[in-house]
């Protein structure tokens, strides 16, 4: 039976203070092998059952959880889990509205294994399978949400105003807007932008989210910006939201746009240093990466605005990035890592049809071979560690078997440290890009440590990502988690790394830190704790013993 939105939420909102210690809890072993939590708020009192996965992920069986408050039973709703532990508003907030966006979005009854890349980022319906707030999106209403959603599939125009030369940062724009919204477009707005001043080449054009105008319009105007209205081709959400793309036009590529949207962690701006790096980043990653079994897609252009009173900075932009299906052919399809660990409607796991076909093992260690691969190997050969959780990745298949991967969005998600890096003249000149590049090192993309890398890597492929499906195949298949993730190790150890190299970056200590994803909205400080890891191994010369905690 397929849980409601209000249980899955608080699930999550349960496993998510357990996993990072949040709150205060006792963990008391159980004959089955699993484990019964307990939290103590008085005069509430909490138990519930689970277990610990691998790298201490939790799972919990919210049926046997039971909420007491002076000793007397109370409803398992989201409401009392608030009232237990004083949830604050502006974050009950965003978990009720995670749960009335959820209950809204139609659930796919077709098998999306059959689906098109372009089909599936709007059937992908249920979000951020670790983080409570996985469907916030604090500022839009249900209108919005249905209006800009991915869910609901539908289209609409971007809007186009006119700022100030001096407040736009171009980043190899040369010829991109005619590429992206077409000649006739650009013909237009140029047409209104003359119409509107004499001093048209004082202005640059940039788009704008149809939402994103009802919050910065008023700014724009007063900051001396001109709006030329709706125009354009037509658009559609991705699953990122802010990302959009023009359905039926492979070509085209896909706009990462900013919006003042709270979404699970983060306002959703841009970072006016990063999208003017974007480009630069983009070209030499893709270098470094050319001879990786891994395509990358580039963020070839970009546009951002910075004011000096700050009010625009960030707020209006626009990266332009490779479109996916220029990059595989008609052989191929692509899906989301997002798609790996879901439920279809009919209960079965999203892979059974290429499982059933190639056999789960055999299906799954190629998968590993084509994710880990390229990501581990830019990590330890080259020095850089990509963010490539199941958002970013894309998987390549030839008649459902897995063939290679694509990664994309690395323009505030890159880490490198000067020392380990491996061609260190080949790093771009950041702090010629934007002045902010002078900051300390740790503020942007270069690190003061290794660990840091190790960090990013680990956390965005292992701990919040292969973690949904390993927990998947345990439940669903029987397979063990303990034998997953040796799987997972067989394919570094293949690999043939260099030792040093990967000693230095920490995988193979039995613990280690890991971002801290919830905690940030409990304002405690916390922004990292300590878990098991699941890869942990003691290396001899010659021999490799794996030890699965």
């Amino acid at each position: 039976m397929r849980q409601t939105s209000e249980q899955r939420v608080c699930k999550q909102l349960l496993e998510a203070l357990l996993f990072e210690r949040i709150e205060p809890f006792s963990e008391h072993p159980r004959q089955d092998g699993n484990a019964t939590f307990r939290f103590i708020r008085p005069p509430y009192e909490l138990t519930i059952n689970g277990r610990r996965g691998a790298f201490d992920r939790i799972w919990l069986e919210l049926s046997t959880g039971v909420l007491t408050k002076n000793n007397q039973v109370q409803p398992m709703t989201l409401a009392q889990i608030i009232a237990c532990f004083q949830i604050k508003d502006s974050l009950r907030q965003e978990l009720e509205q995670t749960v009335a966006l959820d209950e809204s979005c139609p659930v796919p009854i077709v098998a999306r294994t059959q689906m098109t890349y372009s089909a599936l980022e709007q059937a992908l319906i249920e979000g951020h399978p670790y983080h409570p707030c996985f469907k916030s999106r604090i500022g839009f209403s249900r209108a919005d949400h249905w209006r800009y959603g991915p869910e609901s599939g539908q289209r609409f125009r971007l809007r186009f105003v006119a700022l100030p030369a001096t407040t736009v940062h171009m980043t190899q724009m040369n010829g991109v807007m005619e590429q992206a919204f077409g000649q006739a477009t650009l013909e237009c707005l140029n047409a209104l932008l003359i119409r509107a001043t004499n001093d048209s080449a004082d202005y640059q054009i940039v788009p704008i989210h149809p939402w994103q105008w009802r919050c910065v319009g008023m700014d724009v105007l007063e900051s001396g910006g001109i709006d030329l209205g709706e125009s354009g081709p037509l658009f559609q959400a991705t699953q990122s939201i802010r990302t959009v793309f023009q359905p039926g036009v492979p070509d085209a590529p896909h706009i990462k746009l900013p919006l003042d949207l709270i979404q699970t962690s983060a306002r959703r701006t841009f970072d006016v240093p990063s999208i003017v790096a974007a480009p630069v980043l983009s070209d030499w990653l893709i270098r470094r990466a050319e001879k990786l079994p891994v395509t990358l897609l580039r963020e070839f252009a970009s546009q951002v605005v910075e004011t000096k009173d700050g009010k625009l900075s960030g707020r209006i932009g626009c990266l332009y990035r490779d479109n996916v299906l220029t990059n595989v052919t008609v052989e191929e399809t692509v899906i989301p890592f997002t798609a790996l660990a879901l439920n279809e409607a009919n209960g079965e796991l999203f892979l059974d049809p290429w499982f059933k076909k190639y056999g789960m093992e055999q299906w799954v260690k190629q998968f590993l071979t084509v994710y880990l691969q390229p990501v581990f190997r830019l990590v330890a050969e080259e020095g850089l560690a990509l963010e490539a959780h199941a958002q970013n990745s894309l998987l390549v298949l030839k008649d459902g078997w897995p063939t290679r991967l694509i990664l994309r969005d690395f323009h505030d998600s890159v880490e490198y440290v000067g020392k380990f890096v491996r061609h260190p003249e080949e790093v771009p000149d950041f702090k010629t890009v934007h002045p902010a590049f002078n900051s300390p090192v740790g503020t942007y993309y270069e690190m003061k440590d290794v660990e840091a890398l190790r960090e990013l890597v680990s956390d965005t492929v292992f701990v919040f990502h292969l973690t949904e499906l390993s927990h998947q195949l345990e439940d669903k298949y029987g397979l063990k988690e303990a034998t997953f993730f040796k799987w997972a190790a067989a394919v570094l150890d293949r690999l043939e790394l260099s030792p040093d190299r990967f000693v230095a970056l920490g995988f193979g200590e039995p613990t280690m830190y890991t971002e801290s994803l919830f905690a940030r909205k409990f304002e405690t400080g916390q922004c990292r704790h300590l878990v098991c890891n699941t890869l942990y191994r003691r290396t001899q010369k010659g021999s490799e013993t794996h030890v699965i905690h």
